[in-house]
């Protein structure tokens, strides 16, 4: 088998795959990404028996279904990353090592060119210095500043864009947008893999993470839009929150998508006098969402019924007739919050 008997079968098989409606090119990302993941390292020596021989073998028609893909797509890049990365593995499933070794730098190579195409991050130390620099008189082994990330970020409130550098060696930090003056707060970690639950209208996203300073971390996301985000191993997340309790959004660095979460967060008070998953919720939180966290002194209000809502939800709890006077008065506000939309 060679490469050119691969091309060929993944032509014939673009051909005849049905077309799909929609931006499909996260997702053939994630899979080539998962897929790249999987493929073994070039043997350094020849030996009988090589299990990477055998390994090899067994992942050539997974490469031709997402190369077949690729070219339904029209995507270039990912084309010829996924024709090296096949070439790879021909190379050493034949027992090629010396033509392996050269075949997989090069796969390396275009791989990241095409998974880096939409990126919002770089690290300062992501080019691997010379030995030695004649012209800046450095080299590899002297001391360098101290690592940094510089990435596009929006704001959760007004969603305007604004780059910003930072020390990847924490994984929270707080930032002040420039354009509505807004403070926030952004989580920084590498994804190891995630699981996506489906139910009923809802998804629930399980990431498992890596924080750049080394941390491994769990976290949950539940979100009802109709889009969902694609990740795949090794992207770089953002989680965007405003105020710093509640999320408002995860966004992709390696990608450039970004998911924005529906009406989502606590409304303690609400909760008590309405039930959870009640309508008024929904009216109470867009009005949070789009009125009160675009402006400063609604933020001020937010944050301050977030640090005391549970005590004052917990006292409308215990007495009934409370509960009762706060869901008319409420009733009262999602009425008038219903008229003027």
């Amino acid at each position: 088998m060679t490469i050119e008997a691969s091309r060929a079968r993944a032509k014939e098989a673009a051909a005849k795959l049905p077309h799909v409606p929609g931006d499909v090119s996260e997702l053939l990302r994630a899979d080539a990404v998962a897929f790249c993941a999987k493929l073994p390292d070039p043997p350094v020596y020849r030996r009988r028996d090589d299990p990477a021989r055998a390994q090899a073998q067994a992942l050539i028609a997974d490469g031709e279904g997402l190369l077949a893909r690729a070219y339904q797509s029209g995507d270039m890049a990912w084309s010829s990353a996924l024709e090296a990365w096949l070439s790879t593995l021909h190379h050493i499933a034949g027992g090629r090592v010396e033509l392996a070794e050269v075949s997989w730098v090069e796969a390396q190579r275009l791989e990241q060119l095409a998974s880096g195409r939409r990126r919002l991050y770089a690290l300062s130390d992501e080019a691997r210095p010379k030995v030695f620099d004649p012209q800046t008189r450095q080299s590899r082994f002297d001391p360098r500043p101290e690592r940094t990330l510089t990435v596009k970020l929006p704001c959760p409130s007004c969603r305007k864009v604004s780059e910003v550098t930072f020390s990847p060696r924490v994984a929270t930090h707080q930032f002040g947008c420039t354009h509505c003056a807004a403070q926030w707060t952004g989580y920084f970690a590498e994804v190891r893999s995630v699981e996506i639950t489906r139910r009923n209208q809802r998804r629930t996203y399980s990431f498992r993470l890596t924080e750049l300073a080394g941390p491994q971390t769990r976290l949950e996301v539940e979100d009802s839009n109709a889009g969902e985000l694609q990740v795949a191993r090794n992207d770089l997340i953002a989680f965007l929150y405003l105020p710093r309790s509640v999320l408002r959004g995860v966004l992709n660095l390696s990608s450039s998508r970004v998911l924005w979460l529906s009406s989502t967060g606590p409304c303690f008070v609400a909760t008590v006098a309405f039930g959870e998953g009640s309508p008024e919720l929904d009216v109470l939180r867009r009005f949070r969402d789009e009125a009160l966290l675009t402006r400063p002194a609604g933020r001020r209000l937010v944050e301050a019924y977030y640090r005391h809502g549970p005590a004052l939800a917990s006292v409308v709890q215990r007495r009934p007739w409370l509960r009762l006077l706060t869901r008319r008065g409420l009733s009262a506000v999602v009425q008038v919050l219903g008229e003027g939309r």
